[in-house]
Order: C-alpha cells, then sequence, then structure tokens
C-alpha cells in the first residue's frame, strides 16, 4: 500500500509529517509522489487560518470521490471544532502527541492493510524522522505552549509547554549532519 502526506502549515508541521512518513514505514507503507497514487492520505494541517481549512475541504471532496476510496486520515493543529466536522467525513482523526500509537489505530481501519502492526514506541520525540530535504533538517526542541493567547490555537491543539531535554537535541542534529544535512532548523512554537 502507498501513502501520501497532504501538509499544511508551518515548518513544525513539516517536521511532524517527516516523523509521520517514519511511522507509516516502518508498517511498511510507500510513499506515493502524488495523493493519485495513495491509498492512504494523511492531512497534516492547521487549522490556524481559515484557509487550510478550506483547502481540506476542497481536497476531501476529490478524495472522497476517487475509485477505489482513498482511506483519509488528519492530524495537526485542527481545532476541536474543525475536528468534529471533518470526523463525518475522514476515515481516522488523531492528535500528533498519539503519533507513536498511530500503528495501532490505522490497524482498526479494516481496509488498510499493514505489514507490520507495531511501529516506534514511546513518545513523539524518540520517532526519527525520515527527512525529505537532504540539506535541511526540521528539528524540534519544544511543543506546546502554556500562554493561552485568545487568538491562539496552539495550546489547545499542541498542549502544554514541554522543552526536549538538550541530549536529545544534540543527538538528532548529530545524526542529521552524519547523513549529509548542511542546515538544521530549531523548532517550537514558544521558542
Amino acid at each position: 500500500m502507498r501513502y501520501f502526506i497532504f501538509t499544511l502549515g508551518c515548518q513544525m508541521n513539516e517536521s511532524d509529517s517527516e516523523r509521520i512518513a517514519t511511522i507509516l514505514e516502518s508498517c511498511g507503507l510507500k510513499s506515493a509522489p502524488t495523493d493519485r497514487g495513495a491509498d492512504l492520505i494523511i492531512v497534516n494541517a492547521c487549522s490556524v487560518r481559515q484557509t487550510a481549512i478550506d483547502r481540506i475541504w476542497g481536497k476531501l471532496k476529490l478524495w472522497l470521490k476517487a475509485k477505489p476510496k482513498k482511506i483519509v486520515a488528519i492530524t495537526g493543529c485542527i481545532l476541536p471544532r474543525d475536528q468534529q466536522k471533518l470526523a463525518k467525513k475522514v476515515d481516522l482523526i488523531f492528535n500528533i502527541k498519539e503519533l507513536p500509537k498511530l500503528p495501532e489505530k490505522l490497524a482498526q481501519i479494516k481496509q488498510l492493510k499493514l505489514k507490520k502492526k507495531s511501529g516506534c514506541l514511546g513518545n513523539y520525540f524518540k520517532i526519527k524522522p525520515t527527512h525529505k530535504d537532504s540539506k535541511t533538517a526540521y528539528i524540534p526542541i519544544m511543543t506546546g505552549c502554556d500562554h493561552f493567547c485568545t487568538y491562539c490555537a496552539v495550546p489547545y491543539v499542541r498542549g502544554r509547554e514541554y522543552s526536549r531535554p538538550e541530549k536529545e537535541i544534540r543527538k538528532e542534529a548529530q545524526e542529521a549532519i552524519k547523513k549529509g544535512t548542511k542546515e538544521i532548523i530549531l523548532l517550537g512554537q514558544n521558542v
């Protein structure tokens, strides 16, 4: 089976998508170059901007009409009100913090055949990302926020602020450099 990740949003979403790819490939799925060639489509989006949600709805209409039907899962910074609306149309909605459990969640979708049903265990940061660009690596150093600004969804969709241990950050950076990475971009919602 083949997967395609449709990413909308910030660089943190790009980093999340790299970790999603790692999980899917550990389950025996192969990457498809476009959504047309995919059996499973993972939408990693952000509802901070309405345009991203509008784009999801536009794409969703196409995917639901496709033959054979596409399996569609949604994650990212999606507000609860948008999740409720989308849940009626898609096969799975999961919080990015649940990424280590994604194989178990996907295994519950009957038409999806996984070679392995167990992926990376542990927390989100333990998942080694499949970097799309060999020259650049996005490395999250923290996630979430404790400020709860009225205009911002981050604390509601990413949770409370959590900083990653320096040792883990250095290790991921060193691994990226060994693979030829020339640029490392450190990420976090509240850096």
